[in-house]
């Protein structure tokens, strides 16, 4: 009888274990993806700021501002 005992609680044990792994390897996961979250939205941002010093250049100044539509 104490060798059955003894095989399950080495199974409860590996069951533990495998659960403490499980769970690590949930939280690397999370904190693997928030980092490239983070990464993205400042390579998103970085692309706006492009976008925004652009486009004052691309607009001639003085140009639109006057419409005659007198014919």
């Amino acid at each position: 009888m104490s060798s059955i005992s003894h095989m399950s609680s080495d199974a409860a044990i590996e069951s533990v274990l495998a659960a403490k792994e499980a769970a690590t390897q949930t939280k690397i996961a999370y904190a693997v993806a928030a980092k490239m979250q983070g990464a993205h939205r400042a390579a998103g941002d970085a692309a706006l700021a492009l976008l925004d010093a652009a486009a004052p250049r691309g607009a001639a100044e003085g140009k639109g501002a006057n419409l005659d539509v007198s014919a």
